[in-house]
């Protein structure tokens, strides 16, 4: 049985800013349960949960035999129920979803929510069936939630259209959570219970066949009693909308923790640019997030965890973490914990740490993190956290201690007398602070109310999963306070004038885009050749100038650092030789000839379009072992320079760019510009265009030069590609 909701803050008007169609699905005012049945399990717990929880709409049954069902009488039909329907809960089997729902259109119904499964995740008819319930439903202005759905839990509003027994939380705001997943939600339901982590709603999507899991996100950003939301997503089925509530959550400073399964490498369309084998759906998808300050995580039990922490934090100013424990061990592991996550933890300064040193036994040490040992005394606990928040180099506090007592003989005055002195320093100085059990644990009705009576910031999700949400806080608050906001928009969709095949091609089209690239001359035979690399007069790149190969080095098309008139004629002749023996159908224009360019850092740019999310943007190490290393950033295009930044600061090698054994740092902006340059030019080429690859982008200091290009285009219907 459900428990009892008379916790939950009194309903809001169930249509607050006129007819959003979504507020009204989630709070109708009136329910018609067809299909429900003394037999059906799942109908009589449904109306059991709308009745505990004091939901003021009306609820009827529909059954075509009548008669009392779950102690009321139930009508035959839908249009017999007086006064209208606003939503319809469909609990009968798939071949009669159709009739149902065709029954609530003619009775005015502006929504039905169908629990039935056997529609397009089962394959074959399924997905006939399915798209005929949605052709039909969008013909007469009917929102469909589900298919194959648990329902929803609308605490915010006391709606609890939930067809299993659920136990509402403590509080009706903190965390909303949207699942694609039924069995899932209803573990996070009972988890936040158990945790006593409030929730605003709880959302299972089905099978999104209509109204997607987009739509519910968007909504719930939009509601203030929702101040986080976990997301957990096997696929998005609307990519735009997905964005667009993604830039929305970030500008009102909303968080979005995600966790997104089945994130095995999907390949991008085959191309011979080396982007195809580098994005994959799972990558684009992780760039996504970095892009929007969207915080992925691993598990459930850490996704909401993570959304709990946001909702209680907020924003979190910049700093570090500070650990205190009353054990040395712990302390131990949260500093493990924390390098594993790239969470700073900043020293004592010494003015606090001969504070600390005072407050602290005398065989303790004033570090961070700081073992309070066991024989602290805690009237001193209050003072020593807040010497900490002074500091000013932490973002926030950690306290795991042992958790609050939840049976009775667990209680200790000594305790009891640390929990709260921890609490009042953490509340009194402004920095955000969490006492957190050692171990995940669960909340019982005395625990709860020692929460409650001490104010204790308490989280029972245990250490590793509160460093690890703090981790994801942090990090989405550093998105939050760059001064530029997310860039993506609708990509250009201009033409070039004609399409860029050779290397030396695509180099004059970088170039158009402001592009900074190497100069180079297109020699048709050896003599051409070595006057050209006369007139550079230092050692030269020779390469094969063809449309139609893509990887010139793996063929013996490159030849580098020649010097010598002799030995440049003799690099012309091998690198056209090399391309007649292995592409004799190939067109050879001739061979390109540049300067070298040695001593500097080599970055890899690659655009292309990715099957799901459109344009795509890859950022990383480059040269010869790009697809060896997969050091890459992505994100979607278009980007800005402040952007690209971002992507650099991502890379494994970043410190490469802070200068190395005879190559000076890297001037940052000049190579923010490069990359928002050359994503631009991608851009221009509209959907044609399968991969545009820079490989290498060269960077010394501030001077950066696209030493290599290559756009990899669709066939074009009237000439294809050469064989």
């Amino acid at each position: 049985m459900p428990s009892a909701v008379s916790s939950l803050a009194p309903p809001a008007d169930v249509h607050p800013g006129g007819e959003d169609p979504i507020q009204r699905l989630l709070a109708p005012r009136s329910i018609a349960v067809v299909g429900a049945s003394n037999r059906s399990r799942w109908s009589r717990t449904l109306v059991e949960n709308l009745d505990n929880c004091g939901y003021q709409g009306r609820v009827s049954l529909i059954n075509p035999r009548g008669g009392i069902v779950h102690d009321r009488q139930a009508f035959r039909s839908c249009g017999e129920v007086d006064g209208g329907i606003d939503m319809g809960v469909v609990l009968v089997p798939g071949s009669a979803v159709l009739d149902v729902v065709t029954d609530l259109a003619d009775a005015g119904a502006r929504s039905a929510m169908i629990l039935t499964s056997g529609f397009a995740e089962t394959g074959g008819e399924g997905v006939v069936l399915q798209e005929k319930l949605v052709q039909f439903a969008r013909a007469r202005r009917l929102r469909l939630f589900g298919p194959n759905s648990l329902g929803y839990l609308n605490f915010a509003d006391r709606v609890l259209a939930w067809a299993t027994p659920i136990k509402a939380p403590s509080r009706s705001d903190g965390v909303g959570i949207v699942s694609q997943s039924g069995a899932t939600a209803l573990f996070m339901a009972n988890l936040a219970y158990e945790q006593d982590i409030g929730l605003s709603h709880v959302i299972a999507t089905g099978n999104e066949a209509d109204t997607d899991g987009t739509a519910f996100l968007d909504h719930l950003i939009e509601r203030p009693e929702t101040r986080a939301i976990a997301l957990f997503i096997e696929t998005v089925r609307n990519p735009p909308a997905f964005i667009r509530s993604a830039q929305k959550a970030l500008a009102r400073g909303k968080p979005i923790v995600v966790l997104k399964v089945g994130t095995s490498e999907v390949t991008a369309r085959s191309a011979e640019a080396h982007t195809g084998a580098l994005v994959g759906d799972d990558r684009v998808f992780e760039g996504i997030c970095r892009q929007y300050g969207i915080i992925r995580v691993g598990s459930v039990e850490e996704l909401l965890a993570t959304a709990d922490i946001a909702a209680r934090t907020g924003v979190l100013r910049p700093g570090g973490l500070a650990v205190l424990s009353n054990s040395g061990g712990i302390c131990e592991i949260a500093a493990d914990r924390a390098e594993e996550r790239g969470v700073s933890l900043p020293e004592l300064t010494a003015e606090t740490a001969a504070q600390v040193r005072e407050l602290i036994p005398g065989y303790g040490t004033p570090h961070n993190p700081l073992d309070l040992t066991g024989g602290i005394d805690p009237a001193n606990c209050e003072q020593i956290v807040r010497l900490l928040s002074r500091q000013g180099d932490y973002a926030a506090i950690l306290c795991p201690y042992y958790p609050v007592p939840t049976e009775q003989d667990q209680i200790s005055e000594r305790l009891s007398a640390l929990h709260s002195g921890l609490a009042r320093g953490l509340s009194d100085e402004g920095v955000p602070g969490l006492l957190v059990s050692y171990t995940s644990t669960y909340q019982t009705e005395l625990s709860r109310g020692i929460v409650e009576r001490d104010r204790l910031p308490y989280h029972a999700c245990g250490l590793d999963r509160a460093v690890a949400g703090i981790a994801g806080v942090m990090r989405w608050s550093e998105r939050q306070r760059s001064a530029s906001p997310a860039t993506h928009t609708e990509p250009m969709q201009a033409s070039l004038a004609a399409r860029p095949r050779s290397e030396h091609e695509a180099l004059l089209v970088l170039k158009s885009f402001g592009v900074p690239v190497v100069p180079t001359r297109l020699a048709t035979t050896s003599t051409e050749a070595a006057a050209m690399a006369a007139e550079i007069d230092k050692p030269v790149a020779v390469k094969i100038a063809s449309p139609n190969i893509a990887h010139k080095s793996d063929i013996g098309g490159v030849v580098l650092g020649v010097l010598g008139l002799d030995n440049v004629r003799r690099a012309f002749d091998e690198v056209v030789g090399a391309a007649r023996r292995h592409h004799a159908a190939a067109r050879i224009d001739g061979a390109i000839i540049s300067p070298m360019r040695r001593n500097g850092l080599e970055l890899f740019v690659g655009c292309t379009r990715d099957p799901q999310w459109g344009p795509v943007i890859a950022l990383g190490l480059g040269g010869v072992w790009v697809e060896v290393m997969k050091d890459v950033s992505l994100r979607l295009l278009p980007v800005d320079a402040v952007e690209v930044k971002r992507m650099l600061g991502e890379l494994r090698g970043a410190a490469l760019l802070r200068g190395q054994r005879g190559v000076p740092a890297t001037d940052l902006d000049a190579v923010a510009d490069a990359v928002m340059r050359i994503g631009a030019a991608a851009a221009a080429c509209g959907p044609d265009l399968r991969a545009l690859e820079v490989n290498p982008l060269w960077v010394r200091g501030d001077k950066v030069e696209a030493l290599d290009a290559l756009f990899d285009w669709e066939p074009e219907a009237s000439s294809p590609d050469p064989a």
